[in-house]
């Protein structure tokens, strides 16, 4: 018979504090290491999710042109004479009721734009419509306030051809640029048909990504010399004169191209940016630029209807081939 004292005793133990830590340790280095998988395919996910977008909104500017013979204005804008004087519509609004948008665009005041930013943050120029986001884009507020009035965003743009800002310097030979009485560079511009896209669909820039992260350029914001890339891209772009750019794009700067300089180290710039006059060189440049927070390039859809993503390390020269519709360049990418 056992006694008490005579019965077998567990042998087992609990880790030591120092087995407890290597454990940790090691869970801690495998999170590591799967983490940046589990953000690659994130990434994955929203790179191919913004390439249906565009591949949406490239079709819905297809059956824009089947219906009208044109694809969309960039912005058609009229000159009113007197202040505020540039007002007008853009190339978006126009495609609302073909993207399953019409309720939007349904009362919208084409006659006197500035009064579709009436009722704050639920105006009509306020829609958030989530086919123009790309899951990617450092939008911080959608809707935005810009001069007292709300706009919607849109992470993407329009080919504007090899320049698209300034407007008195933009040119007309991409796909969307401002027209009616008051375009730019000359009056009475008509939008673009298919049939003067003669250097092939296959090798025509349609549709693409626009950044709004540029932390060098924010500090020149900050300082007032320029306006915030937080406030570029309202799709219901109203005018004034320079509003194209809220709704296009060119090939006049490379892919993903940002301010090398802030605000504080202006004066090593070169060329210089010594002044604001100076330095809206550089803020043409970046206004224009194509780019995403996609991983070494953007999104783009080519008037063929098929979506491509492209090199940052793409040459401008290229770049410029593609934006052309009629250019007769090479453009091998």
């Amino acid at each position: 018979m056992l006694t008490p004292s005579s019965r077998p005793r567990a042998t087992g133990r609990g880790f030591t504090l120092v087995e407890l830590l290597v454990v940790i340790a090691i869970i801690g280095i495998l999170i590591s290491l799967l983490l940046p998988a589990v953000q690659a395919a994130r990434e994955a996910g929203r790179r191919a999710q913004c390439g249906s977008n565009l591949r949406q909104v490239a079709l819905t500017a297809f059956t824009y042109h089947d219906a009208l013979q044109t694809f969309p204005p960039g912005l058609d804008q009229r000159d009113f004479g007197s202040s505020p004087r540039y007002r007008g519509t853009s190339l978006f609004v126009f495609l609302m009721p073909y993207m399953e948008q019409g309720n939007v665009v349904l009362q919208w005041d084409y006659a006197q734009p500035l009064s579709n930013t009436t009722g704050g943050p639920i105006a009509r120029s306020a829609t958030v419509i989530s086919t123009l986001i790309c899951p990617s884009d450092l939008l911080e507020q959608n809707p935005v306030l810009d001069g007292g009035r709300y706009f919607g965003m849109t992470s993407y743009g329009g080919n504007g051809g090899t320049r698209s800002s300034y407007p008195d310097f933009a040119s007309v030979d991409g796909i969307f640029h401002t027209t009616g009485p008051g375009s730019f560079p000359n009056p009475n511009q008509q939008p673009v048909r298919l049939s003067l896209v003669r250097d092939g669909a296959s090798y025509t820039l349609f549709f693409g990504e626009r950044n709004h992260w540029d932390p060098n350029f924010e500090s020149f914001a900050a300082a007032g010399w320029t306006s915030s890339l937080k406030l570029l891209g309202a799709w219901a772009a109203i005018g004034g004169k320079r509003r194209i750019a809220d709704v296009t794009m060119s090939g006049y700067s490379p892919i993903n191209c940002k301010l090398p300089f802030d605000y504080q180290s202006r004066g090593a710039a070169v060329p210089p940016a010594g002044s604001q006059a100076a330095f809206s060189y550089y803020e043409d440049l970046r206004v224009c630029a194509w780019g995403s927070e996609h991983p070494g390039g953007a999104n783009f859809a080519l008037v063929d209807g098929s979506v491509r993503f492209m090199s940052e390390s793409t040459p401008v020269v290229t770049l410029r081939a593609l934006c052309t519709r009629a250019g007769q360049e090479g453009a091998d990418f």
